[in-house]
């Protein structure tokens, strides 16, 4: 049980809710955060002078109107972008990216490596360090304005250890403690999440799904992954990452998985599977000639990928029934990819079960179904948030104390 707040917990409790008032409002004036908090007027003239003075804010008076009132003019305030830096990093087995954005969450870096073909997870973590400290030299900012680092990263993640319980693409990555290693590197607090997670967090805050309340995200790479997020929130339980949809079975007696199941859905819809039964049936040979040869109207191809989606579209199906998400996203390495699965999955919802029937009866729209092609970059921003988010959780409400 929390024991009672003393009043250093709660001033610094109302400085984060100014902040993060200011944060979200872009300008503001004390007036205007006293009227909104009902903080005394001293408490918001003394939390904005102590911002002030450490550098979190500045004068900024952009976008506000002048009054034409007599008497004095209020001044405004704005976040001053240099008084904080975040690392945002997204890695798989292929690749690994990394994003420098400063305090008011515009990009100053970025940077994308492929893996080697063989690697461990050792290495791995000596690559992201290599490149996250090529990052804060390239960027040339102090060690103590970094407010931490996000990582996104593959596998069942344990969000309270900070670590990758399973990840069977990469060797040894098997409840390995990325965040440890990281925060013995750089003495700064590391946070880290499944990178179905963080794409979900960019796409809902700042990409194609901003304007939905909720959000599944299904990522296709080398396996197949997925989040929710319900008004900011990301679906989480016992402090692990969920949503393990790949691990679905769709066909019982489908392809033997790791897992030891048989007929899983990333054993049909990784894009190893998806290449391997292209290859069969059409000369494609790799991932990256899908666009052409969909869009030079291959039947053979079609049909594969077609098949392919019927299996993805019985799990989407599913999911709308337990989850009912306001909108699903298919995110793949190929966009022309992601646009054939998307517009088979809308069509499915939109023709068959409860989503069709309840758009008949009822005011509720059928979930809309987005496609994207997967941004490594955008994932590291997405990465961002990881650390921003429980920077300013302690600002969620007011407590006045003068």
């Amino acid at each position: 049980m929390q024991g009672p707040l003393r009043s250093y917990d709660i001033r610094e409790r109302n400085e984060k809710l100014i902040l993060k008032l200011i944060y979200d409002r872009g300008v503001m004036s004390q007036s205007e955060v006293a009227s909104l908090t009902g903080l005394k007027a001293p408490t918001v003239f003394r939390i904005f002078a102590s911002l002030e003075n450490r550098r979190y804010i500045k004068l900024c008076e952009a976008g506000k109107e002048v009054s034409e009132r007599k008497g004095r003019k209020p001044l405004f305030y704005c976040i001053d972008p240099d008084a904080h830096y975040v690392i945002g990093v997204d890695f798989w087995a292929g690749s690994a990216s990394v994003v420098v954005v400063n305090f008011d969450r515009t990009p100053v870096y970025e940077e994308l490596v492929d893996f080697p073909k063989v690697l461990d997870a050792q290495r791995v973590v000596q690559i992201l360090t290599d490149l996250i400290e090529k990052a804060i030299h390239s960027s040339k900012i102090s060690a103590e304005k970094i407010l931490g680092i996000g990582i996104g990263a593959p596998g069942v993640v344990d969000l309270k250890q900070g670590s990758v319980l399973y990840y069977p693409r990469i060797r040894d990555m098997v409840d390995f403690n990325i965040r440890e290693l990281l925060e013995r590197e750089f003495s700064v607090p590391v946070y880290l999440h499944n990178n179905s997670s963080v794409i979900a967090l960019s796409e809902y805050r700042y990409g194609k799904a901003k304007e939905f309340d909720s959000l599944l995200l299904i990522l296709i790479r080398s396996g197949v992954g997925g989040s929710f997020i319900s008004s900011g929130n990301i679906f989480v339980n016992r402090n692990q990452t969920a949503l393990e949809i790949g691990h679905t079975v769709v066909d019982g007696k489908g392809r033997s998985c790791w897992c030891g199941q048989k007929g899983c859905l990333e054993t049909e819809l990784s894009e190893d599977a998806i290449v391997a039964d292209l290859k069969q049936r059409t000369n494609l040979s790799s991932l990256e000639e899908i666009g052409e040869t969909l869009a030079a109207g291959n039947q053979e191809a079609t049909a594969v990928l077609s098949e392919k989606a019927v299996l993805l579209n019985r799990c989407i199906r599913n999911l709308y029934m337990v989850l009912r998400p306001r909108a699903f996203m298919i995110v793949t390495r190929r966009l022309a990819l992601s646009d054939f699965f998307s517009a088979s999955a809308r069509k499915s919802l939109r023709s068959s079960g409860i989503a069709a029937e309840l758009s008949q009866v009822t005011d509720l729209q059928s979930p809309e179904v987005l496609s994207d092609q997967y941004d490594p970059i955008m994932a590291g921003r997405g990465a961002t948030d990881l650390v921003f988010d429980p920077f300013f959780a302690s600002g969620s409400a007011a407590e006045t104390i003068s």
